[in-house]
Formats: C-alpha cells, structure tokens, sequence
C-alpha cells in the first residue's frame, strides 16, 4: 500500500446557519430598529446637556441590545 491509494480528505463541508434565515433577518431588521431611535434618543440627550438622566442610561441599553442584536445576527449568517 502507497501513500497514492489514499484517498484525499473530503472537503470541508460548510456548516449551515444555526437560525433560519427568516429567524436572522427579523433579528437585523428589529435590530435596526433599536438601533435607530437608541442612538438618537442618546445623541439629542447628550447635546441638550441631560447625560445624568435616567432615560439615557435606557437609550444606551437599547441601542446596545439592538447592535447586539445585529452583530448576532451577521454572525449566525455567515455561519
């Protein structure tokens, strides 16, 4: 027996997505929309001088939890 009766390693099979895709773009599109209003309750917070406000600390949570959102998702769909 010679190294050439063996048989070359398959190639590596690509691993599906762990979610659904329909699962992976509702997750990017309410993502999205935390995002959105997230970050502009943040901004106008901060340049109106409110930063010790307890709403911005919540505008940061959502905004945080919809790039989460997102960054999870991108990730499940690359796979």
């Amino acid at each position: 027996m010679s190294n050439s009766d063996i048989p070359p390693p398959p190639d590596r099979p690509q691993q599906a997505s762990r979610l659904p895709r329909g699962c992976a773009i509702f997750m990017l599109i309410v993502g999205v929309l935390l995002l959105i209003p997230g970050a502009l309750c943040v901004v106008l917070s901060v340049t109106l001088g409110g930063s010790n406000d307890p709403i911005t600390g919540f505008a940061v949570l959502v905004t945080l939890g919809g790039l989460g959102l997102i960054v999870f998702a991108r990730a499940q769909k690359r796979g």
